[in-house]
């Protein structure tokens, strides 16, 4: 039989708590170096990506698998990847307003599909309100940028918490974990 105290602990799910929450509070007070970081990392996924894009498309051009379409797709996302790299300051600001047009636009087509599913049953009022939320929340994104940083954060220290709870009182995390 092993040490009871200590089997009622989960010092890993504890500590991988605490950093969640150590990065929740960085986020939440430099919510700018978060979408910084943000827009570098994308930089850097659209580079990578366009530059594969365009091996690719070389390397496959002759089998009749690609289009002209391809390389202009490759090159406008080199093009923006180097714009996210040399400028991230700047492309920043312009994540916020992607992602609050995206959620926008989901938004509109949430609510209309659940107006078309009106008829179909119950599950049409959810979709109704998961559309008009994610329409505010668009809103939101657009109006306060920082307040995308601001919700992640809020959700990295409620998660961590709820960790380190879980951590120091059990000897495993529950499967939501």
């Amino acid at each position: 039989m092993g040490n009871t105290k200590s089997a009622s602990r989960d010092w890993g799910l504890f500590f991988a708590g605490l950093v969640v929450v150590i990065a929740g509070i960085i986020i939440f007070f430099w919510p700018g170096l978060t979408l910084v970081s943000i827009a570098i990392l994308a930089g850097v996924m659209l580079l990578v990506g366009g530059i594969f894009d365009l091996i690719s498309y070389f390397r496959f051009r002759g089998t009749g698998m690609t289009s002209g379409w391809a390389v202009v797709n490759a090159i406008c996302s080199i093009i923006l990847g180097l714009m996210f790299l040399i400028h991230p300051v700047v492309t920043s600001m312009v994540i916020p307003m992607m992602a609050g047009i995206f959620v926008l636009f989901y938004g509109g087509m949430a609510i209309a599909a659940a107006i078309s599913l009106r008829k179909a049953g119950p599950g049409w009022g959810l979709m109704l309100v998961n559309g008009l939320v994610s329409i505010l929340c668009g809103i939101m994104f657009m109006l306060m940028p920082a307040s995308f940083a601001i919700f992640l954060a809020v959700f990295l220290i409620m998660r961590g918490v709820t960790m380190c709870v879980y951590g120091l009182s059990t000897t495993g995390a529950p499967e939501a974990f």
